[in-house]
């Protein structure tokens, strides 16, 4: 693909996603999954409630004794909050960002499609979920794994030096976005294609390895919109002891809308981008 063909097409793909934004019953699938996002972080922002306590204590206790006991006191637990919530959401989406997408998809196929008879229904989508499931636990444990293992590697060099923390957090970012844009062909490939697991990685590979550049940037420019909120949800001890710890909480709310409107645009451009790979 040339240089222009590749600005064209991913201007296109943009576009695209924009005009079926507007169609509202397409986010529908996306907004119960944040909504429900939104309920964990009510949930966890909860924590010291006698209602709550018990029933997480539990679970924030596998993530130290630091992490445990910053989280059961005020405001500690506002600058534990993101590291506590990122957790929760990466097993909630594991368990269910899969299925969100596939049921995105099946709705703009039948948007674009209203009278084609190969349209997937809510059934078969839900049918497929343990596929849609097993290959997005593969992408998320990859890039997590990345996230945990590549710092590590680097801590003797790291330790010290700020400039050096800042410079590979932003390498850290550009690289999970890489491994992000890798496999992100998988799961929509399963409800455009009907690909079985093995198929749904095959797929991903070949056209990432076949459009690598405009595969990184179809993922690169909507997860730009996130960098804010995200950079902010870092300094949530700085937030804390500088302004108000409450809105360590506002800030990760603004981040799941954000998520929301990226998962959205990128949804619909990759599907869309199957879509005209296979006709």
């Amino acid at each position: 693909m040339g240089f222009i063909t590749g600005i064209n097409r991913l201007i296109g793909l943009y576009v695209t996603a924009l005009r079926a934004a507007l169609k509202m019953r397409l986010w529908l699938p996306l907004l119960v999954y944040t909504l429900s996002q939104f309920a964990i972080l009510l949930i966890f922002k909860s924590y010291v409630s006698p209602v709550v306590y018990p029933i997480l204590s539990p679970l924030i206790a596998l993530l130290g004794k630091s992490t445990e006991t910053l989280f059961s006191q005020y405001p500690g637990l506002y600058i534990a909050l993101p590291y506590v919530y990122q957790w929760a959401k990466i097993i909630f989406g594991v368990i269910f960002e899969g299925l969100v997408i596939g049921l995105t998809i099946m709705l703009l196929l039948r948007f674009a499609a209203p009278r084609h008879t190969d349209v997937p229904t809510s059934r078969s989508v839900i049918g497929r979920w343990p596929r849609l499931l097993i290959v997005w636990t593969v992408v998320t444990a990859v890039i997590v794994a990345a996230n945990i293992i590549l710092p590590e590697l680097f801590r003797s060099y790291l330790e010290g030096s700020p400039r050096r923390v800042a410079a590979f957090d932003v390498i850290m970012r550009l690289a999970a976005l890489l491994l992000y844009a890798v496999f992100m062909y998988a799961v929509p490939s399963i409800i455009v294609y009907k690909n079985n697991i093995i198929n749904a990685f095959k797929t991903t590979f070949v056209i990432f390895l076949r459009y690598p550049i405009f595969s990184f940037f179809l993922a690169l420019l909507p997860y730009l919109l996130t960098v804010p909120t995200a950079y902010l949800a870092n300094q949530s001890g700085a937030i804390v002891s500088k302004f108000s710890p409450e809105l360590v909480f506002y800030i990760l709310t603004a981040g799941l809308i954000i998520d929301m409107v990226v998962n959205f645009i990128l949804t619909v451009a990759v599907a869309t981008f199957l879509i005209e790979e296979r006709d």
